[in-house]
């Protein structure tokens, strides 16, 4: 549900200011907002979140991070919004997931830990950008493990969909089972902070 007129300017402020401050490189939890609203406010934002997807959208320079919101209550009965991991397009002619560069280039794994031919140079929630270092043709579909720096490995599957300019090779990435998902969304999301300083932490509280 989107109404621009019920932001109140704080929280016009707060969208403004959410790519403003400096971030340290180390792990951090999913983000957590709380929000003193206003009655009327409160009571929408309560009526959206149990009978409709709430999101909030923050724009950085030609990009967009969604925020799944929703709204939880405390032991004094205190409504807060609580923002999760969000989710980064690239916004454009058409609006596609944003692609992490890994660098250096980061291989594949069979189960057994054992080095693919498949090294991953682009990552995003929906595909990748593949680098075949093989002697065969390169697969058109794949059952790997992506590792990924200071976070569980991750099962993954991709089908071929076409080679692209640099001769790298673009994978579909299959549907994720919901850990891995989670797990993927915030790994991307904690390095695209690492490589956008500016990007802030929206864990301070709204107030009207």
């Amino acid at each position: 549900m989107q109404d621009q007129s019920l932001l109140t300017q704080a929280e016009l402020e707060f969208i403004q200011h959410l790519h403003s401050q400096p971030v340290a490189t180390k792990r951090k939890p999913a983000p957590n907002l709380q929000v003193d609203a206003g009655g009327q406010l409160q009571a929408l934002l309560a009526y959206c979140a149990a009978n409709e997807q709430l999101t909030i959208d923050a724009h950085f320079a030609n990009q967009r991070l969604t925020f799944t919101a929703h709204l939880t209550e405390d032991a004094q009965h205190t409504q807060h919004l609580e923002l999760g991991t969000p989710q980064i397009f690239e916004e454009g002619p058409a609006s596609r997931a944003w692609r992490l560069p890994l660098t250096p280039a980061v291989a594949l794994r069979q189960r057994n830990a054992a080095l693919s031919d498949l090294w991953v140079h682009d990552v995003s929630m929906s595909g990748l950008l593949i680098e075949y270092r093989g002697t065969r043709e390169a697969p058109k579909h794949f059952s790997l493990i992506l590792p990924l720096v200071e976070h569980k490995p991750i099962a993954i599957q991709g089908t071929f969909v076409r080679r692209t300019a640099r001769g790298l090779l673009a994978y579909r990435l299959e549907p994720l089972d919901k850990r891995g998902s989670e797990r993927l969304q915030q790994y991307i999301y904690q390095q695209h902070r690492v490589l956008y300083p500016h990007a802030s932490d929206p864990s301070r509280a709204l107030k009207p």
